[in-house]
């Protein structure tokens, strides 16, 4: 009985799963993550043009219950045609001609909640 139950608590700490793909078929929840960190890392950036998700290079998704997603990303982000102020919508900006790109890589804490979901940035890191 032990083995079973050290097995099975296991298999709920800890759930890894590592996807390299474009943001059309990953889970919405990855993608909300993401934009969540660099719309986070423009706020804390002076940069005068907001930079945006563009490709999602690598992610892990850790599973800690009760119901807690530890989210570690790598992304490609471009410079857009919006100025970096807290108001901007990153949905409604288009990447810049001859944008500048950076690789970021961002570790978000996810806790869903009744009404909405709760996003912490734990590590933010661009290059």
């Amino acid at each position: 009985m032990t083995p079973t139950l050290s097995l099975i608590g296991a298999v709920f700490v800890a759930h890894i799963v590592c996807v390299s793909s474009s943001t059309e078929t990953l889970d919405p929840n990855l993608v909300k993550a993401a934009n969540f960190a660099i719309e986070y890392h423009n706020r804390m950036m002076n940069y005068p043009y907001a930079y945006k998700v563009v490709e999602i290079l690598s992610n892990s998704a850790q599973i800690y219950p009760p119901a807690r997603v530890k989210y570690s990303i790598e992304v490609q982000a471009a410079q857009t045609t919006c100025r970096n102020d807290g108001g901007v919508n990153l949905e409604d900006c288009s990447v810049a001609a001859n944008a500048q790109t950076m690789i970021c890589k961002f570790v978000v804490l996810s806790v869903p909640g009744e009404i909405d979901v709760s996003q912490y940035v734990l590590l933010q890191q661009c290059d």
